[in-house]
């Protein structure tokens, strides 16, 4: 059976399109078109309307080389949470359509939601029963989440090794694996993409700090705070200026740390004349960024009281 041009675009755009569990395709229905106008014989008794599950699952039978019952079979049973059938019948799709982007994506979209539901249920089981055995547990779905992560990264990058984007989560999970190194090395290279400087630099500057080199751990993060076009993310500026004044006073660079706390206090301040643009009654919200603020400037006026 050929793929239709609906199937075709598919394939070549999803690569570019980065994908989240439960997310839909925009032209799911046209992957499997059901043929209503077959005539049936007059003497055979009608046949007994299946549910559209099932009709999917009759239809990979039958034509297990074709890849558009599997990406719908694995949406619909991925919607209505009955992850083991899902997983079956991805699993599948990989087997018999090992280069059908979509299965590809939907699969380890799945894996890693699974991994991730697997770590909330062992924190559950230890947050209501606390004992050795459940904290193991725990630290073991940790590590499996982290390895789950690690292999999506790699398959995915190593089938589009031009989207970088890739390459910040595959050295976060490589970093809860206690692999710096490695992912010292991806984060430098996505550092080198604008777009995600600000971010990769971020946890790169994580990974040195962990590695204990905080000269170049300090550069990363003033690069994440003050980088300039493109402007990071508010958040991401404040947790780098946090890391790089706790960074400076630790190593005793007292004019380091004025500066990166006068930064951060000025990020405050824009943050909070924005949340009070975007919305006047956010009261809570500024009240608790002034509280921050308070204790900020305490800290500059004790970092300029301190002799050099």
């Amino acid at each position: 059976m050929e793929p239709s041009d609906s199937q075709e675009k598919s394939n070549s755009t999803t690569s570019a399109i980065g994908s989240k569990l439960l997310a839909k395709y925009a032209d799911t229905d046209s992957l499997f078109v059901r043929n209503n106008s077959i005539p049936t014989a007059a003497s055979k008794p009608a046949a007994i309307p299946l549910q559209r599950f099932q009709e999917l699952e009759q239809a990979i039978r039958h034509a297990p080389a074709n890849p558009a019952p599997y990406v719908e079979l694995g949406r619909t049973y991925i919607e209505q949470e009955r992850w083991q059938d899902a997983k079956r019948v991805l699993e599948a799709g990989v087997k018999y359509c090992s280069e059908h982007e979509p299965i590809l994506i939907l699969h380890e979209d799945l894996l890693v939601h699974l991994s991730a539901g697997a770590l909330e249920e062992a924190r559950k089981r230890q947050a209501q029963r606390p004992s050795e055995e459940n904290r193991y547990a725990v630290e073991q779905a940790e590590t499996d989440l982290a390895n789950r992560r690690v292999s999506v990264c790699a398959d995915r990058f190593a089938r589009h090794p031009d989207q970088k984007d890739l390459l910040v989560p595959w050295a976060v999970a490589l970093r809860q694996l206690n692999r710096q190194e490695e992912a010292v090395a991806m984060l430098q290279e996505a550092a080198e993409e604008p777009e995600l400087r600000a971010r990769a630099s971020l946890q790169l500057g994580m990974c040195l700090q962990s590695l204990e080199r905080p000269l170049e751990a300090l550069a990363a993060f003033r690069k994440a705070a003050l980088y300039r076009s493109p402007p990071p993310d508010s958040m991401i500026k404040t947790r780098a200026l946090e890391l790089a004044i706790c960074i400076a006073e630790e190593n005793q660079l007292i004019d380091s740390a004025r500066f990166y706390t006068q930064q951060l206090l000025a990020n405050f301040d824009t943050a909070e004349r924005s949340t009070t643009e975007r919305d006047p009654t956010a009261r809570n919200t500024t009240e608790r960024d002034a509280s921050q603020r308070e204790l900020l400037a305490a800290n500059l006026k004790r970092l300029q009281e301190t002799e050099l």
